[in-house]
Parts: C-alpha cells; structure tokens; sequence
C-alpha cells in the first residue's frame, strides 16, 4: 500500500481498468487525493467496493464526475460518508440510478446541498427511504422539482421536519 503514495493522475489513467480489481481500502488510503484525475468509469466498475472505505472527501473533489458513472449501490454502500462531503451535482448526474441504493441518512448529511442538484427522479426513486433522515434544509432546497416526482410519502415523512420547515417554499 505504500507505493500508493506515488501515483499520480497520469500513471493512474494509464492502468487497465481491470488493474483496480486488486485494489484495497489501504491503497486507497495511501493514494495521493490528485491521483484520482485519472480515474474513470471503466475503472470504477472493476474497483471492489470495499476500496471505497480508502476514499476520502479529498480524492472525491479530484475525481472526475464521469467516473462516477462506473458507481454501484454496493460501492456506495461502502463509502465513508465523510467522502461525501466531495460530491458535486456533476457528479451526481453521472452516477446511475442504481447507486443510489446504497445511499444513508449519514451520507445524506455528509453530502454538500448543491450535490443534489444534479438528481433525477429515477435516482430519487432507487434512494432508500431512510437516508432521507440525514437531508438538512439547505439540502432539500436544492432538489430539483423533476426529481421530486420519484419520491414517495415513505421518503418525504423520512425527511427532518426541521429540514422542511427550514425552507422557503
């Protein structure tokens, strides 16, 4: 794990995505956060999903948003949900509405409010209602109305009344 802390954004994109089967939670860890500009779809897709236990709100902000795209709910499930707090609504658009299911309330809280931003109504349909706890006011601002409609009243009585009340409607 320790040569990890050399890699650099071209040396990443240069490994065949199947390369990032082997990779685990300590390599991540090791790996510069700037690294991850190399990163894409493909290689997310070969990545374990217990790696993103390694990842860190750092990497996220380095890591392209196609990337994103390579995401599934067992990946997302195992994201620290401090890594959350690197997500942007470019990168919420790529992901797959799939993903989605492995979303949690302290993701959600984690989760800077302009992410949402970029969620449809299919990624709001494949959410857990209970991650729904952890949205905050600000948060539930920036839904977008289209993705509102995949939403149902077990994910809208999930929502904190005081994220709620806190907007202005």
């Amino acid at each position: 794990p320790e040569a990890m802390q050399g890699m650099t954004a071209e040396m990443m994109g240069e490994m065949p995505p199947e390369a990032m089967q082997g990779m685990d939670a300590a390599m991540m860890d090791m790996m510069p956060p700037h690294a991850m500009q190399g990163m894409d779809a493909d290689m997310m897709a070969n990545m374990p999903p217990e790696a993103m236990t390694g990842m860190d709100a750092a990497m996220m902000e380095f890591m392209p948003s196609e990337a994103m795209s390579g995401m599934d709910a067992s990946m997302m499930d195992m994201m620290p949900p401090h890594a959350m707090q690197g997500m942007d609504a470019d990168m919420m658009a790529s992901m797959p509405p799939h993903a989605m299911g492995g979303m949690d309330a302290p993701m959600m809280a984690n989760m800077p409010p302009d992410a949402m931003g970029g969620m449809d109504a299919d990624m709001m349909g494949a959410m857990p209602p209970p991650a729904m706890a952890g949205a905050y006011g600000e948060m539930v601002a920036q839904i977008p109305p289209g993705a509102l409609e995949g939403m149902d009243m077990s994910m809208i009585t999930s929502i904190p009344l005081e994220a709620v009340e806190s907007v202005d409607w």
